[in-house]
């Protein structure tokens, strides 16, 4: 890692690791939950970045497949009562299967035609969890899916959700920079030229939505652990939404955009709104500031202020 801008990434990440794993011994549990929430709606927002960032693939039904996997986990624990490894396969096979079912749909469009199709997949997921009552408990829900033994107290959960959000953003570090994320970015740029390349942009496509819908069933998984219970507004297209507010609030295109993104949604829903009544009002604000101001998100525009700082000091070449 070589130049000030890579000491920079290098330190800010090991202050934020030393602070993550100390976080228990330096705040109360409340705070450690918001935190362990916002690890996990960050994972969910950073599979959306996949497809939206890299591959201009605007997804509205991503909560359709993080509810299938969590549904999945729910039914097996509260209405099987299968162990914690049936729970977590069954999961993940709900999840995946959704995410190909979805990939198969929308493979051969894109656009506002993608975007609009991912719209109906995810309420359709949200439709059959409330129609599916002996499955999914209708609006009632699955209350009561238990975590492993090990995982039972607050600060050992927060702990496991860190090592595997940690572990998941390194595969996407790893799939953004191989030759697939490359190619991603060029059906973003230009799906045409990609085609004269040889490049099966179908395929892609579908490859894309299988790699984004994997991590966005391990953040349902680590969801419905956490509180141990699922209901049909996980599949809403609310929490689609939300997660892409997510993702442009941080960065589109950045990975760690979208996890900044996701503490500051998470922070104002569950803390700002104790004391302040119209919090939506609040984040509705803060959004139409970061599009007016900072269209490349916080992290892009800090990034592009911090590069511009470097070339005015002749420490970096400047972009053309």
């Amino acid at each position: 890692m070589k130049g000030p801008t890579g000491w920079v990434k290098l330190g800010l990440l090991v202050a934020s690791l030393a602070v993550g794993v100390a976080l228990p011994y330096l705040v109360d549990q409340f705070l450690v939950g918001i935190v362990t929430l916002a690890l996990i709606t960050g994972l969910f927002a950073m599979s959306i970045d996949l497809l939206a960032g890299y591959g201009g693939l605007v997804t509205l039904g991503q909560a359709g497949i993080s509810a299938a996997a969590s549904y999945g986990v729910a039914y097996m624990s509260v209405k099987a009562g299968a162990g914690h490894l049936a729970q977590v396969g069954v999961g993940l096979l709900a999840g995946l299967i959704v995410s190909a079912v979805f990939a198969v749909m929308i493979m051969r469009s894109s656009g506002v035609y993608f975007m609009m199709i991912t719209l109906a997949q995810g309420m359709i997921i949200w439709g059959l969890s409330i129609r599916l009552t002996r499955i999914t408990g209708a609006e009632n829900g699955l209350p009561g899916v238990d975590r492993p033994e090990f995982l039972s107290l607050y600060w050992q959960y927060y702990w496991f959700v860190l090592a595997v959000v940690l572990i998941c953003s390194a595969m996407l570090y790893v799939i953004v920079r191989s030759p697939f994320g490359l190619a991603l970015e060029g059906l973003r740029e230009s799906e045409s030229r990609l085609l004269v390349l040889g490049y099966n942009t179908s395929l892609q496509k579908f490859y894309a939505f299988m790699v984004s819908g994997f991590f966005a069933t391990v953040a349902g998984i680590l969801l419905v652990y956490l509180n141990q219970f699922i209901s049909p507004s996980s599949a809403h297209l609310t929490a689609s939404a939300l997660g892409v507010l997510q993702t442009i609030l941080g960065g589109v295109g950045t990975l760690v955009g979208p996890m900044i993104g996701s503490f500051i949604v998470v922070y104002l829903r569950n803390v700002v709104s104790q004391d302040f009544e119209r919090w939506p009002t609040l984040m509705g604000l803060l959004f139409i500031v970061v599009v007016l101001f900072a269209r490349r998100g916080l992290v892009g525009e800090l990034s592009e202020r911090w590069r511009a700082w470097l070339t005015r000091r002749g420490l970096a070449v400047p972009l053309r």
